[in-house]
């Protein structure tokens, strides 16, 4: 060694020794760690469909080594009755059987940046700051709503500025991990769903005049709200103008009219908008993505009503045509309407009689306008002569052929008196029948008189009474009992012909007098499936004043019966 560079050793040496200077190596060898986090605990509060979750951590991170995937859970089967779920490393939330779908290598996956399948697509991590300073907090956000009612994983990598990958409580490296439970749909907001044109219709006219839109929770439009429609490969267009759609009850659907024009060969689902709901809560981009697509040449063809008829059948008239394309259609009678969308196919609107002003035996005169999805428009006048009705004031309002109780004996049709005030009245006369209406008429031309001659019974105003078998037991336990004070119509043996099937029939109430043709009295056109499993024990209702069309018939809201209830 040179001797001044010795020199230079020994009095650095000396200095040092003699300020008492700790020359020690800093460096950050400690990862971050999660302080906290903008979901809730326990698990089982939910959190809306599109969250916005916050989570703060001990230090600042390195905005470009963010890692984050959120996954739902695979559904597996249901759990209504019983909190538990027999397959291994599910859960029960919200009555789904649900298990984790994530194994090590979609971890390893995540690790390294790469998407792993079922992964909802999130919008890019925002690096912020916290109380703890800049760069310690993340911002992740899913870009549409997620599954409602779903059990999901958040997995999150990253490193702080110095490269120390994060850590958990006890020092060890790895994932952070946590798991959050969805609420219902809408819960962030109205979510867009399409009514018209039909979720998955194809060949719709690039001259589309408007659009639909339905959605599973009231919203509360202005005339300046607005909603996004998405072009699967386009520009975006606008939804403006809202007006209610005919029919719904309001605020589950608007009708909007399309800022521009779709372009051809183009698919094209809603959006987020500026609408809100009454809540305040703007749209968001729906999790059930419905979407339609566009034909190559616009429609300049008006509808066809060529076999369009008017027909006055028990307590309603019934307007019917033949849709070659989805439309919407408007009966109107002496300032009384029904309207429609529906096609390709049958479409029946339907008016009550009892509704209309009209002279006995005199011709009632219909408009029947129709409009498609172009704009293009058709208008038809009908006419049809009610006959007599001699037939009873009462309407049918709800069916349970499947009951969880013993079969036939358990099953029931209730009927309701549709008198708004008066005294108690002896009905006779009735005969329930399960077959179509026109099957009916048809068989009593014949010489038949088909079905179950009901005894007399008496009902007052608004009152609902029972038809059941002669071996119906309403405390069998199986389905709910009647309320207490219901009229129980008992006929002879079973119900109709051996009992209703599982599935449903059709059902007739008619009466039938000395002498002339029957007079419809309700009826139900079988159009709700109950024989499966699920549907066991669950009736199908309508409001007793409705005609007998599907759209007046559900499945009952409860999941079960109602015998005897308003």
């Amino acid at each position: 060694m040179r001797p001044g560079l010795v020199l230079l050793w020994f009095s650095l040496l000396l200095i040092g020794g003699c300020l008492d200077l700790d020359l020690e190596l800093q460096a950050d060898l400690e990862g971050p760690r999660v302080l906290a986090s903008s979901l809730p605990r326990p698990r089982n509060v939910e959190v809306p469909v599109l969250p916005s979750i916050r989570i703060e951590l001990s230090e600042a991170i390195d905005p470009a080594s963010v890692r984050v995937a959120l996954v739902p859970w695979e559904e597996l089967g249901r759990c209504e009755f019983t909190p538990l779920c027999p397959q291994e490393g599910s859960s029960c939330e919200r009555g789904r059987c649900q298990r984790d779908p994530l194994s090590a290598a979609d971890i390893k996956r995540v690790a390294r940046g790469e998407p792993i399948e079922g992964g909802v697509a999130l919008e890019v991590p925002v690096v912020g700051d916290s109380l703890l300073g800049p760069g310690t907090s993340i911002l992740v956000a899913p870009r549409r709503a997620l599954q409602p009612h779903a059990r999901h994983s958040l997995l999150l990598f990253l490193r702080d500025r110095s490269g120390a990958p994060l850590v958990d409580e006890h020092g060890a490296s790895g994932p952070w991990r946590t798991d959050l439970v969805t609420a219902d749909a809408g819960s962030a907001g109205p979510e867009a769903r399409l009514s018209t044109p039909l979720p998955g219709a194809t060949e719709v006219p690039p001259n589309l005049a408007r659009v639909d839109i339905e959605f599973t929770r009231p919203v509360a439009p202005t005339p300046e709200s607005r909603l996004t429609l998405e072009a699967m490969n386009g520009p975006s267009l606008e939804l403006v103008a809202p007006e209610p759609c005919p029919g719904w009850v309001p605020g589950l659907c608007l009708r909007w009219r399309i800022e521009g024009q779709v372009l051809a060969n183009m698919s094209y689902r809603p959006g987020a908008g500026t609408l809100l709901d009454p809540f305040g809560r703007a749209a968001v981009p729906p999790f059930f993505s419905t979407s339609f697509t566009t034909a190559a040449a616009p429609d300049s063809v008006a509808p066809a009503l060529g076999d369009a008829v008017l027909r006055a059948l028990g307590p309603c008239v019934y307007a019917s045509f033949t849709a070659t394309e989805p439309v919407q259609a408007k009966l109107t009678i002496g300032g009384h309407g029904d309207a429609a969308v529906g096609g390709p196919g049958r479409i029946t609107l339907a008016l009550r009689l009892d509704a209309l002003t009209h002279p006995p035996g005199a011709a009632l005169a219909a408009s029947l306008e129709v409009e498609d999805l172009a704009g293009n428009s058709a208008e038809r006048t009908l006419e049809a002569v009610p006959k007599d009705s001699l037939a009873p004031p009462l309407g049918l309002t709800e069916v349970l052929a499947n009951p969880r109780g013993a079969e036939p004996g358990q099953e029931f049709v209730e009927l309701a008196d549709l008198r708004a005030s008066g005294a108690a009245m002896e009905w006779s006369g009735l005969r329930l029948a399960d077959l179509p209406v026109d099957a009916l008429l048809q068989a009593w031309t014949d010489g038949e008189a088909p079905g179950d001659p009901l005894p007399a019974f008496t009902t007052r105003p608004g009152e609902r009474v029972l038809v059941v078998a002669s071996g119906y037991d309403p405390a069998d336990g199986a389905d709910p009992p009647p309320t207490p004070g219901t009229t129980l119509v008992r006929v002879d043996g079973s119900l109709a012909a051996g009992g209703l099937k599982n599935a449903g029939e059709p059902l007739v109430l008619y009466f039938q007098p000395a002498a002339g043709p029957p007079s419809i009295v309700a009826s139900y056109g079988n159009y709700i499936t109950t024989d499966a499993a699920a549907h066991a024990g669950r009736s199908v209702v309508a409001d007793p004043v409705a005609c007998d069309l599907r759209r007046a018939w559900s499945s009952e809201p409860t999941g079960s019966a109602s015998p005897g209830a308003p």
